[in-house]
């Protein structure tokens, strides 16, 4: 079962709507909202959905008429050339909206698709080695929460090799190491609403632990 205790009633309430949509077959969840529903630790608030489809393919049309007939208020990227991909904000009025961003993934996806309580998302490992290629563009505090919530079951060496096994032609290992310690942007952000009680200070200081754990290895 996934953590519903980790989304607002509307995003759920939306995700489920576009989930079921023929127009967004092709599409699965993912990003922090997708780990959140995976481990249950920490509140998300947006749905990022990506597809492996070949580029060119997805009928960006068909999504835009979908979502207008689907929800009370919509607002964003309707018409035009969609590039790599399109956002929106969906719900039922101007206060109660959903950011939802529906896009090309640059690199295929790994692993089977996850389908749960109705929901077609990305396997966990592959979320992480989403996020690590964020960290690896430095990552932001919640990408941070976010890959120390799995440090324990998957050290370092297995983020990295993840991370190697999704964005093959882009992986950094050396870059990656490097921004696993890189916190200048992520003190600045807001921190996560997390519901394991954990604090920022203490989640570098395991990332620190980690990467000298990883050179021992």
């Amino acid at each position: 079962m996934l953590y519903w205790n980790t989304v607002e009633k509307l995003l759920k309430e939306t995700l489920l709507t576009i989930t079921q949509a023929e127009e967004l077959k092709e599409f699965r969840l993912v990003g922090g909202t997708a780990m959140s529903l995976h481990l249950g630790h920490r509140i998300s608030v947006d749905i990022d959905l990506f597809t492996d489809a070949y580029y060119g393919s997805i009928k960006f049309d068909e999504i835009d008429k979908f979502i207008k007939n689907n929800f009370e208020y919509v607002t964003g990227d309707f018409g035009g050339n969609p590039g790599m991909g399109k956002s929106y904000l969906v719900g039922k009025s101007p206060e109660e909206v959903v950011k939802l961003d529906v896009y090309y993934s640059m690199d295929p996806f790994f692993q089977n698709i996850v389908e749960e309580d109705g929901i077609r998302m990305a396997s966990l490992e592959e979320i992480i080695a989403m996020k690590v290629d964020i960290i690896q563009r430095v990552g932001r505090k919640k990408d941070f929460w976010d890959l120390h919530e799995v440090l324990n079951e998957y050290d370092i060496n297995k983020m990295v090799d993840l991370h190697r096994q999704r964005f093959e032609w882009t992986h950094d290992e050396k870059l990656i190491m490097e921004n696993f310690l890189n916190f200048a942007d992520a003190d600045d952000d807001l921190t996560p609403i997390c519901l394991r009680g954990k604090e920022w200070v203490f989640i570098k200081e395991d990332f620190e632990d980690a990467i000298e754990k990883s050179k021992a290895n």
